[in-house]
């Protein structure tokens, strides 16, 4: 999988294919994390996502334990339910909220989005939009050892430096 920086957005393309299958951008006051299909997607060692994700993954979060959609997470593995607005009154509502679930196995990560309502309906597009809104805008989590959250963490760990290693390597091609 190769990775594009455009603009603000960090696409992830499938060479064999030549087709994008991700992308990271920041858009307003939210990251979000976009995926074209409900397929698993593999990374290894020698993917530049690696080490954001291995990173993110040796962090310890605290979840909102009153939560309906309920993230969480171990050592090796992190389910996410997109930061957005649902009624938890609402099957529905609550259905069609993506989730990311984040496994570390056998050396390598595997990345799944799920929406509960594919279940229920045969929507034609399953593509996922994974939110991540920082500075508290989201909802409850907080980093065990430096309090921040795990959107803020998402941001600075994953977003941030993929944009910021795409910048160095080219400084130094120059």
């Amino acid at each position: 999988m190769r990775k594009i920086i455009n603009g603000s957005r960090i696409e992830f393309i499938n060479e064999d294919a030549n087709e994008m299958v991700m992308y990271i951008d920041y858009l307003a006051d939210e990251c979000i994390w976009y995926f074209n299909n409900s397929e698993l997607i593999t990374i290894t060692k020698d993917m530049d996502l690696f080490e954001s994700l291995k990173n993110i993954m040796s962090q310890q979060y605290r979840f909102n334990e009153d939560e309906n959609l309920k993230s969480c997470k171990s050592n090796n593995k992190l389910i996410w339910y997109s930061d957005c607005y649902y009624n938890p009154d609402d099957e529905w509502s609550r259905n069609s909220v993506s989730y990311l679930t984040i496994e570390y196995i056998d050396g390598v990560f595997i990345l799944k989005c799920t929406k509960p309502l594919d279940n229920m309906i045969d929507r034609k597009e399953k593509s996922h939009v994974i939110v991540f809104s920082p500075l508290g805008n989201g909802k409850y989590t907080k980093n065990i050892e430096s309090g921040l959250t795990l959107q803020d963490d998402f941001v600075i760990m994953v977003y941030q430096e993929l944009l910021k290693r795409e910048k160095v390597k080219e400084l130094h091609k120059k």
